[in-house]
Formats: C-alpha cells, structure tokens, sequence
C-alpha cells in the first residue's frame, strides 16, 4: 500500500530528527517508528552509530579540549547535514557507518 503524503512528510521529519542527539534521538525512532519502515531503520541506526562514535572520538581527544570540541562539533553537524538531506528526499550514505548498516541486515 503507498504511503499517504502526510505519512511520508512524517517519515522525513524523522529521518532529520534522527540525527539531532543522535543516540537519544535515533534509539527512540527506531524502537517507537521504525517498525516496517526499512528507511527510517536504516537513518535511526546510522545516527545511533554516528552518536557512539562522535562519543569515542571525543573520549579519545579530551585532553585535547579545543580540537575535541571543534571535532565534535563537526561530526554533528556532519550528522545534521545528512539527515537534512533525507528530509530532502536524497539518499545520502555515511562513508562506512551505512555499509555496516546494511550488510547486518537492514
């Protein structure tokens, strides 16, 4: 069955807020929404693991407080960016996190 407009807008809007706090944000879609929804899966999945990694990355440079910031900072944004662009409708991977994503199954 084809999904409603108003569906698909909803889908989108996830996909972005996905990546907004990317591991709080993204394990709530995709235990709450993601269920027969293989895109939303696939975005809540990469910005959970975006999440975990911008959280390693910042443990790892802590003492480094200024270049862990600006990277931080960065990786979100670069988070943002991506979901932005699946609000778009455009079908942008994260290099590595989504072919992880997808050959475990998504």
């Amino acid at each position: 069955m084809p999904k409603s407009k108003q569906q698909a807008e909803n889908d989108r809007i996830l996909f972005l807020l996905a990546y907004v706090f990317p591991i709080i944000s993204g394990a709530i879609i995709y235990l709450f929404f993601s269920k027969g929804n293989k895109q939303l899966k696939i975005h809540s999945e990469q910005a959970i693991i975006l999440g975990v990694i911008i959280i390693v990355v910042e443990a790892v440079l802590f003492l480094v407080p200024y270049i862990a910031g600006i990277i931080g900072l960065l990786m979100w944004l670069y988070g943002i960016y991506v979901g932005f662009e699946a609000y778009m409708g455009r079908d942008v991977e994260i290099p590595y996190i989504t072919d992880f994503v997808r050959s475990n199954g998504t």
